[in-house]
């Protein structure tokens, strides 16, 4: 008996037709599924962020006694982190507390620190590489450079170049004779800076004679000055801080004088002739440079060493 074809196409076509409707049946099901998971995985609460990735606590560290150099500094650099979240502690030291404020600084979870510290101490470099390797806070340097220090930045005044600018006024001012350097300053090593720069600024003038005196204690400034009132009267003088010029303006006399000053009282000295050069520092100004780095790597920004100079302001006649 022979097969009918047609028969058998029509039988071929009906089972195609039966199983792809059963396939088609499925798809509604397995989309309704996915949809369903889709709802439950969203309505599911998101993590909730932690307070503290909200916090940038900061601290100052400064190896000096409160003086109101210092209090300009802290009022820029505090100007510059009043945003929400942001938190800093200043805080001085000396010889006898810096190992309690080393212990301090490493125990906090601090996101910067900004330090002042004597650079020729090799017990800073340490703490510096202590703060940065083993608790990964990125340090600031202000007002002292620490040489081989692992900081992200340093701000401050460029003292050999103020030192040199002054010394290099005298010598085109001055024929001969001697010229004394007054110098008592807040910042750690600022007076040795200073001294270098101006004895180089003095070399153009082989004629002129300098000399410093060094006054490490605020309190020492008026025996000190006293006894230069009784020398004879130098060719040029130079003070070194606001507080020894403060002093000394009054009680010693020289053809001409120099300043270097951090207080905008200074100007007055100037325009009434009391001085004829006058080298003002902006304290202020270095506050708010560091506040600007601190803000950046307490929030993770900038990986390159910064260095920033906050020039003096110029005045001379």
């Amino acid at each position: 008996m022979r097969a009918n074809p047609e028969a058998h196409g029509r039988d071929a076509r009906a089972t195609n037709r039966e199983g792809l409707g059963r396939r088609t049946k499925k798809v509604p099901t397995t989309a309704l599924t996915l949809l369903l998971f889709t709802l439950v995985a969203c309505e599911s609460p998101a993590p909730a962020p932690s307070p503290e990735q909200f916090q940038f606590p900061m601290a100052v560290y400064v190896q000096s006694s409160p003086h109101e150099y210092w209090e300009a500094v802290e009022r820029g650099l505090k100007s510059r982190l009043n945003e929400p979240g942001m938190s800093v502690e200043w805080q001085f030291f000396n010889a006898d507390t810096r190992e309690t404020v080393r212990k301090q600084s490493t125990e906090a979870e601090y996101r910067a620190v900004a330090l002042t510290a004597l650079p020729s101490d090799s017990w800073a470099r340490e703490w510096v590489q202590t703060l940065v390797q083993e608790q990964g806070t990125p340090v600031v340097l202000l007002g002292t450079n620490i040489p081989d220090a692992l900081d992200l930045g340093f701000v401050g005044t460029y003292y050999y170049e103020v030192g040199r600018r002054a010394g290099s006024w005298f010598a085109r001012n001055l024929a001969r004779g001697e010229v004394l350097v007054v110098a008592s300053h807040p910042v750690p090593r600022a007076v040795s800076e200073f001294w270098d720069g101006f004895r180089h600024g003095l070399m153009t003038n082989r004629r002129l004679r300098p000399q410093l005196v060094a006054i490490d204690r605020r309190t020492d400034i008026p025996a000190r000055i006293e006894t230069l009132t009784q020398r004879r009267s130098p060719a040029g003088i130079f003070f070194m801080g606001h507080d020894v010029a403060q002093e000394g303006l009054s009680a010693l006399q020289a053809s001409k004088i120099g300043v270097l000053s951090w207080n905008e009282d200074a100007l007055g000295w100037f325009q009434s002739g009391k001085c004829q050069l006058l080298a003002l520092e902006q304290p202020e100004e270095v506050g708010v440079r560091a506040g600007n780095l601190l803000r950046n790597l307490s929030q993770g920004r900038g990986r390159d060493r910064t260095v920033v100079y906050v020039p003096a302001k110029w005045y001379t006649r």
